[in-house]
């Protein structure tokens, strides 16, 4: 599908969208409005926090560092209908974090599977065991949002070509809001040139970091034990996205 047929158009973010619909290796399909990927959502009107409500959002995590979470709050924090829980996929930002280190979004996402385990266990057994649907997102919705899609549409079955090209759906989508935090940072006084390196989306990006997941840990399925994904968690994944 193109990314309009996918995406939940909001006035306040750019990158939300829905991941049903996608066909796996045995012969079923991803549900739709079970869960949602997006960028931040900080900047959501009144009309599209309804709109989300509306489409049944109930679960909303959120895993940007504390620091991006107290200088743009998500709206729904403090929301009595929607659970909102914060998991930092990544835990620092500092001249050694991975983000420096990562000299290509491929690598950076190599880093993450390698580096960032425990808060990616809790991020996905969070969404085995969340009142549905789920939205995951971080501040543009494709490096953090994307590794975590991935692994559960993995664990759901779903091929590594169509994940990818779930992954690549964000390069058109965030084109505006990249330019716009590009402009930030260098008005900051900012070098950009980590941002500039971590900024496209290739979807060669994420076929290089399933094939390493493979290569490393021998599947989806066993990378999710061997960071302590326990098989009732692994099997609500499966029934988060499977009819």
């Amino acid at each position: 599908m193109t990314p309009e047929q996918r995406r939940i158009r909001l006035e306040g973010a750019h990158n939300v969208r829905d991941v049903g619909g996608y066909p796996t290796l045995d012969g079923r399909m991803t549900r739709w409005r079970r869960l949602l990927r997006a960028d931040s959502l900080h900047r959501l009107t009144a009309e599209d926090q309804e709109r989300l409500r509306a489409y049944g959002v109930r679960t909303i995590i959120d895993l940007r560092l504390p620091f991006e979470v107290a200088h743009n709050p998500n709206v729904f924090a403090g929301a009595n209908d929607v659970r909102y829980v914060n998991l930092p996929l990544i835990t620092e930002r500092s001249e050694t974090s991975i983000e420096s280190r990562a000299r290509s979004v491929g690598e950076l996402y190599r880093l993450m599977l390698d580096e960032c385990q425990e808060p990616i266990r809790q991020t996905l057994a969070t969404m085995a065991e969340a009142k549905t649907p789920v939205l995951v997102h971080c501040f543009i919705g494709k490096d953090r949002t994307g590794l975590i899609t991935a692994l559960a549409l993995g664990a759901a079955g779903v091929p590594a070509e169509t994940i990818a090209d779930d992954y690549a759906l964000s390069a058109p989508l965030t084109v505006s809001l990249i330019a716009e935090i590009r402009a930030t940072l260098i008005r900051l006084g900012y070098d950009v040139a980590r941002f500039d390196r971590l900024s496209p989306a290739p979807r060669e990006a994420m076929i290089s970091t399933i094939a390493y997941l493979h290569e490393r840990y021998d599947s989806v399925e066993a990378y999710l034990a061997a960071i302590g994904l326990t098989d009732a968690q692994r099997d609500g994944l499966r029934r988060l996205l499977l009819e």
